[in-house]
């Protein structure tokens, strides 16, 4: 586990016996869970209980099964100051190391064989849904989804994922933005390197749910290519991780990259290549292919440091290079 700072176990906290996290799926990942994993380690959980969404469980591994509600309400976005007062991490796009946070160890926790690969596994995580009101704003195209898997299959075994690529998986948590229609489906078919993750699913229903396996596909996985959003929250918890993002439009790019958690959720923590465009995923591509792994993380080659520091977050993150405004 990676602790934020040490705090005083011990001492009184003024929350209630049963903690509801409502919000978006990242807001949930880089703030409640590790103030409810912190609670655990500090022995005051006993008496507490969790309310959160449909699917959640294998999230909260540390809890009983007893000490977990579960509530079929689809997420929305939640204003930081319409969040609870007890939770100490209220804006998690202006997040910083406090004392009352542990993120779990989800790499060790769900490590296992089923995805055991003779390449290294790269996960490929994209989104095509509604955003800040509008169209899709952050998503692989089908160009370039062809380009990752014609350039990266005979390097890596590709998993590739998108939440309604097939319909809604049972234990998954939706939300409130509607998806927009993406063609991935045939491109995938047409493709025979690239697995599906959702038909991995469906072939381990009532075996694994889909949280428990997507957990145990990250545990497995050291290399990431996903897009704007929870999803990359989420891959931040994943220790020694090279992580390309392609970063359209967001908070993330004015704090978040550089000094939020994913500077400091995992440890060691991953190597991100924050893209601003396409034409900068093409650069990662680049650095992806001549990564490898060894000794429990991904290790980037010395004729790739160009590359990488000029998609590092330091560089792509900041007051010059915010977002434009899009309106809504």
């Amino acid at each position: 586990m990676q602790e934020n700072r040490t705090a005083p176990l011990g001492m009184h906290l003024a929350i209630p016996e049963l903690l509801e996290f409502s919000g978006e799926f990242g807001a949930e990942i880089n703030s409640f869970i590790p103030f409810v994993y912190w609670l655990h380690l500090a022995g005051q959980m006993r008496d507490r209980r969790i309310r959160t969404y449909l699917g959640m469980r294998p999230f909260y591994f540390f809890l009983h099964p007893t000490q977990i509600q579960e509530k079929s309400d689809l997420r929305r976005y939640v204003a930081p100051l319409q969040r609870p007062d007890w939770l100490p991490t209220r804006d998690d796009h202006r997040s910083q190391r406090n004392g009352f946070e542990v993120f779990p160890d989800y790499r060790t926790r769900y490590r296992n064989t089923l995805f055991e690969s003779h390449k290294p596994l790269l996960v490929v995580h994209n989104k095509f849904t509604r955003e800040w009101y509008g169209p899709p704003i952050n998503f692989l195209s089908l160009p370039m989804l062809e380009t990752i898997a014609q350039g990266l299959a005979d390097k890596f075994t590709i998993i590739y994922t998108r939440p309604g690529i097939k319909s809604r998986q049972e234990g998954f948590s939706g939300d409130q933005q509607n998806d927009y229609v993406l063609d991935d489906l045939s491109l995938v078919r047409r493709i025979s390197s690239v697995l599906l993750f959702e038909d991995i699913v469906s072939t381990m229903a009532g075996d694994l749910s889909y949280n428990e396996l997507k957990l145990m596909l990250y545990a497995s996985s050291y290399f990431h290519i996903t897009v704007q959003g929870g999803n990359a929250h989420l891959a931040a918890l994943f220790s020694g991780s090279l992580i390309g993002v392609l970063h359209h439009f967001g908070q993330e790019i004015a704090h978040s990259y550089q000094h939020g958690h994913f500077q400091y959720a995992a440890n060691p923590r991953p190597d991100y290549l924050i893209c601003r465009s396409e034409d900068e995923l093409m650069l990662a591509l680049d650095v992806f292919g001549g990564s490898s792994l060894a000794a429990g993380r991904a290790v980037i080659p010395a004729d790739a440091a160009d590359a990488v520091t000029a998609l590092s977050a330091e560089a792509q993150c900041g007051p010059g290079r915010m977002d434009p405004v899009i309106a809504p």
